[in-house]
């Protein structure tokens, strides 16, 4: 039995030294140097490309590195009677909520607005709306986006969030299912979207969602590149129907020097960014499913194939 770790290079050594440390009685491999294929029963992996887990075929555990997983289940040859587990963890989602309140308090506040007047040597006040009187949606109500709504409503904000079924939450105002899309969005002035990639959610930040917000409302994007139509976006922001947007992730990453996003005016670029692990949290997370999966003990954070997530 061996573990087979794929992970993001911005760790260097740090990262599989503190796997390794954590579990000293297993044979921990850092990709490429794989060994024999057949020792591997574990992979831990960050990203990795279309067909990467067919040579191992004793798998009994996959483990992604963060909270998203539509990359491993875009893979047709994701053998789906493996488990596949993911990050979910209370400092991960704090991470995202700090990011969407500091996009949400940038386009609330205007400071795109002064930021460009101080560039050109003007005076140029204006009016700021109180925090009450601003209406946030938040699109997505797992871990993320419950605390996210939480923290808009402590700042004052008049929240509302759109999920897959209904939930109730204090000083959040609920829609749920597809039949409430529409309402939510027309009373949404900045849309935060934080929800899991699905075949139902692909492609949802398109020209029929942007249509059904009130015109010159904000989009913030820190989720999955596979939800957002990049030409609609780039056509909502044109016209004024949008009248900015922030986005951390993308279809294509890194985001290629020549994309149109980098120099369209109120589109703010940041480079997937918004919400990492801590490596002390991947690293006990890891562990605690490796001596869960040795036990014959319940996985902790266990994908539903099904739904997606």
């Amino acid at each position: 039995m061996a573990i087979l770790c794929r992970l993001h290079a911005a760790y260097g050594d740090d990262l599989i030294n503190a796997i390794r440390s954590a579990l000293p009685n297993e044979d921990v491999r850092a990709w490429p140097d794989v060994g024999n294929p057949d020792d591997i029963d574990i992979c831990m992996i960050f990203r990795m490309s279309r067909g990467f887990l067919r040579p191992f075929g004793h798998l009994r555990l996959i483990s992604s590195t963060g909270a998203g997983v539509d990359h491993f289940l875009l893979d047709p040859d994701l053998p789906r009677d493996v488990p596949l587990v993911r990050i979910i963890d209370a400092d991960f989602a704090a991470r995202m909520a700090d990011y969407v309140l500091s996009w949400v308090l940038f386009h609330h506040r205007e400071v795109a607005h002064f930021l460009a007047a101080q560039h050109q040597a003007r005076w140029s006040y204006k009016p700021i709306r109180s925090a009450n009187d601003v209406t946030v949606g938040v699109m997505g109500l797992g871990q993320m986006g419950r605390l996210t709504c939480g923290r808009l409503a402590l700042l004052g904000y008049q929240v509302r969030a759109w999920s897959r079924t209904p939930q109730v939450l204090p000083d959040v105002t609920g829609f749920a299912g597809p039949d409430a899309l529409t309402p939510f969005l027309e009373g949404t002035e900045i849309l935060v979207n934080l929800l899991a990639l699905t075949q139902q959610t692909r492609g949802i930040l398109g020209r029929a969602t942007f249509d059904r917000l009130p015109h010159g409302a904000v989009l913030i994007s820190p989720a999955r590149g596979g939800h957002l139509v990049e030409q609609d976006l780039l056509d909502a922001l044109a016209s004024g129907r949008l009248r900015a947007a922030t986005i951390d992730a993308f279809p294509v990453e890194p985001l290629p020097a020549a994309h149109p996003f980098w120099h369209q005016s109120g589109l703010f670029v940041t480079p997937h960014c918004s919400s990492t692990a801590s490596l002390e949290t991947i690293v006990a997370a890891f562990a605690e499913n490796v001596r869960r999966l040795r036990a014959n003990e319940p996985l902790l954070n266990r994908v539903d194939y099904a739904r997606g997530y």
